[in-house]
């Protein structure tokens, strides 16, 4: 018997064996269940994700021998020559190899004709965005009005360029790109029933190189079998694929944090060595950074990755959340422009080493002291033993170290991002309660006050202050002791005494006199001394 590949062996017959659509599954059960059948459907979404197959399996719903159902028996001379692709009444065409109008209206001719032996006649145009113009036209009038046993199902990977005409008349179901992990579930499961041995890490590789497609991940899984011999390895299947485990990864970016330009330029040559595949070895980067990213905003986050997350906090640890951006940038263009290089290994390695240049020998330095001041860092409980004080007499002394008097000058000090240090500008402080403390805010600027700049204002202060305080905002547009407000303020007061400046500036009024001019106050500029 000849052997058939895992994606058509493994191609679901019904709603229940679909992965990951559950949204368009569970709409189409229903209007099955309710005997609702609209006259056209749109399945937009990337290659392998199923809108052929949920086409297919709607065709069976639909002239099922045993009636008309979400869930067709699958056993009728119905169902399994849909399956078989010999059902006469489901006409599959290929708008691609199909896109002129004459071949448009000859297909259509048949509209009319009604069906041999089952409820509807389906037509599922694939690729439907390929047909011109023309076409699509000549399709519109049917589309809108079709006879009551006609169904169409159109499908298509660029929804885009298909005309809103025609969009207005379906309904569109928006097939999704699946997760890496369904695709290793997936994998899991069929590998196991089909009985070959495989690690893990192996159907990880696989998941991810499938890039949200489980045809493509079937595929591959059928190259892995028989390049490793029916048993698949991490190794086998990172050689197979020209990519690296994430271990390697890893110790490229750490190299980068750390500035170790000779482990990195080592570690190149060691790479340079292997059958790599680099555009995709620049992807597991750009993915390790963009997990690293994450990490910084919410760790918890990384439970539901399929990644060793210990690795990735670990990173995260070493380097900030505006160097990774960086890095993830010199990476995107890095890989737009691999190929210009003279070669993808020189651009690689180009890229790594611009990579290394851009991270700031200082920053390095300063984020592996902050990291070490926060696992030493002591809490309100311990600081100052010697001196007796207890915690409720140290969060009383909170009012001492910052208050309405200081908050300009202590603001001034704080380490902050230019985003993050504006809005704070507008802020006043209120009052300090035990360990929190309380700024006002003007209700627009508190629109756009969003979870990372609170936490940061709040780091900041505590690292200035050397204490561990709440920060909490309240809304209020009277924010008179803002530090934004002061620097007006005391803007304003240097206007006022330039323009006095110039009215008692003689020389100044004998050219204004003799040209019959004018000083326009409200272009007085005073001399900056700086930026808040």
């Amino acid at each position: 018997m000849t052997y058939q590949v895992l994606a058509r062996k493994w191609r679901p017959k019904s709603f229940e064996d679909v992965v990951g659509q559950e949204h368009v599954v569970k709409a189409l059960q229903n209007s099955l269940v309710q005997n609702k059948i609209h006259q056209a459907y749109l399945l937009t979404g990337t290659r392998g994700v199923g809108k052929t197959t949920i086409a297919r399996i709607l065709t069976k719903c639909l002239n099922c021998e045993e009636g008309l159902s979400a869930n067709p028996c699958l056993s009728c001379s119905s169902c399994i020559s849909i399956s078989e692709g010999s059902f006469m009444d489901f006409h599959e065409v290929d708008a691609a190899s199909r896109r002129g109008v004459e071949e448009t209206q000859q297909l259509l001719e048949t509209v009319m004709h009604v069906p041999g032996s089952s409820r509807y006649k389906v037509y599922l145009i694939d690729e439907v965005h390929m047909l011109s113009k023309h076409s699509f036209n000549a399709l519109l009038k049917t589309l809108e009005e079709p006879p009551p046993h006609i169904v169409f199902i159109l499908a298509t990977t660029e929804p885009e360029k298909v005309l809103p005409t025609v969009i207005s008349r379906c309904l569109q179901f928006n097939l999704k790109n699946l997760t890496p992990s369904q695709l290793t579930e997936r994998l899991d499961h069929i590998l196991k029933e089909e009985k070959v041995e495989f690690e893990s890490q192996s159907i990880e590789f696989i998941a991810r190189a499938g890039r949200g497609s489980l045809r493509d991940c079937l595929t591959l899984a059928d190259q892995a079998i028989a390049f490793s011999n029916g048993q698949l390895t991490a190794d086998k299947v990172s050689e197979m694929l020209g990519t690296l485990p994430f271990d390697h990864v890893f110790s490229l970016l750490n190299n980068i944090i750390e500035k170790d330009s000779k482990n990195l330029l080592s570690k190149l040559r060691e790479i340079s060595e292997l059958s790599v595949d680099y555009p995709r070895l620049m992807d597991l980067i750009l993915e390790a950074l963009q997990y690293i990213a994450v990490a910084h905003i919410s760790p918890e986050a990384l439970s539901e990755s399929n990644i060793d997350k210990e690795g990735i906090l670990k990173l995260a640890k070493t380097i900030n959340a505006e160097d990774t951006q960086v890095l993830y940038q010199v990476g995107l263009l890095a890989k737009r422009d691999i190929d210009l290089a003279p070669d993808q290994i020189g651009g690689f390695e180009m890229a790594l080493l611009r990579m290394l240049a851009f991270m700031p020998e200082s920053l390095v330095e300063e984020s592996k002291k902050k990291i070490t001041e926060k696992e030493v860092q002591p809490t309100p409980k311990d600081l100052d033993k010697d001196s007796g004080l207890t915690n409720d007499k140290l969060s009383k002394n909170y009012g001492d170290l910052i208050n309405k008097e200081n908050w300009n000058s202590v603001f001034k000090s704080l380490e902050l991002d230019l985003g993050t240090k504006q809005l704070i500008s507008h802020c006043s402080l209120l009052r300090v309660e035990d360990s929190t403390i309380y700024f006002s805010i003007p209700e627009d600027k508190l629109e756009i006050l969003n979870g990372t700049h609170r936490e940061k204002f709040q780091n900041s202060l505590n690292n200035y202050l050397s204490i561990e305080a709440n920060i909490f905002f309240e809304k209020d547009n009277d924010s008179e002791l803002s530090p934004n407000n002061i620097k007006k303020k005391k803007k304003s007061k240097k206007i006022a005494k330039a323009v006095k400046s110039l009215e008692k500036d003689k020389n100044l009024q004998l050219i204004l006199d003799d040209l019959e001019g004018e000083v326009i106050t409200g272009s007085v500029k005073p001399k900056s001394k700086g930026n808040i």
